[in-house]
């Protein structure tokens, strides 16, 4: 019997081969390395993969984890898969990869915390062909837009631009909080803050235009190449045809419980079913 991660890459290889035009610009799939994240797939936590000098990291992003990370001994290569985290947590975690210095393979998904703060923070990264990257939130809303989000474009009150600037607004505190983070984090790693910035204008757009409004955070854009090359650059030493928008075949994480706003934006169901915009 076929496992369904075996099924999985086997699916995402044919849908690369589907799409032979565009997958020339690519790096060819690697057979050890399609079996090494085969087992990271299917090997929760944090981890030396048996019989093999490669750690796998099949986690969110919390201290217990990354510092299990950090005790591990050296590795030829780190395969990383996540959720995300917090990104305040992850810049801990980014801290860890960098001191270690391995090469990364991103494969499976890698949201939230994970794109935003782990990815750009790399110096040698592998792109597989399994790969979900996607961000978290439109992190990058200054106050006026924050603000006029929850109350319709309504423009804020003086007394409401003083609340903020005085740290009494704790909403826009941990929103603020969070581009912060981001921009102090991609300063750090030499990274522009356009990458970031580039993909929460895209969503911000994609949310003007749709019918109905979530939680700034709840929003979720994904990365294609063109993103990633021109933000990361050389930073990128293998690059294999990845899910590049939502209706790319290769995209399969989250595919059936997500609702695109645009080929790049989507929002979880449950999240859209909260908004109640019926």
């Amino acid at each position: 019997m076929i496992s369904s991660t075996t099924g999985l890459l086997v699916g995402l290889t044919m849908a690369c081969a589907a799409n032979a035009q565009d997958i020339n610009a690519y790096d060819s799939p690697d057979p050890e390395t399609d079996a090494l994240v085969e087992q990271c797939l299917e090997t929760k936590g944090v981890s030396m993969l048996e019989d093999t000098n490669v750690i796998c990291y099949n986690s969110a992003i919390f201290p217990e984890q990354f510092l299990k990370l950090n005790s591990l001994p050296a590795a030829s290569r780190i395969i990383i898969t996540s959720p995300g985290g917090n990104v305040a947590t992850a810049r801990g975690m980014s801290t860890i990869l960098d001191n270690r210095g391995e090469p990364v393979v991103i494969a499976g998904q890698c949201m939230s915390a994970c794109a935003m703060v782990i990815l750009p923070g790399l110096d040698q990264v592998h792109i597989h062909h399994t790969a979900h990257i996607a961000v978290h939130g439109i992190t990058m809303m200054d106050f006026r837009t924050w603000w006029g989000w929850q109350k319709d474009g309504a423009t804020p009150p003086p007394m409401a631009l003083i609340a903020a600037q005085m740290g009494y607004d704790f909403g826009y505190v941990l929103h603020n909080s969070g581009m912060n983070h981001m921009k102090d984090h991609l300063e750090g790693q030499d990274v522009d803050v356009a990458y970031i910035q580039t993909i929460s204008d895209k969503m911000l757009e994609a949310a003007l235009d749709f019918d109905c409004r979530v939680d700034p955070k709840d929003y979720w854009g994904m990365l294609d190449t063109t993103h990633l090359e021109t933000y990361l650059g050389d930073k990128i030493i293998r690059l294999e045809a990845f899910a590049q928008n939502w209706e790319d075949p290769n995209n399969i994480w989250y595919k059936e419980i997500t609702n695109p706003i645009s080929d790049q934006t989507y929002i979880f169901d449950n999240k859209l079913d909260e908004a109640d915009c019926s």
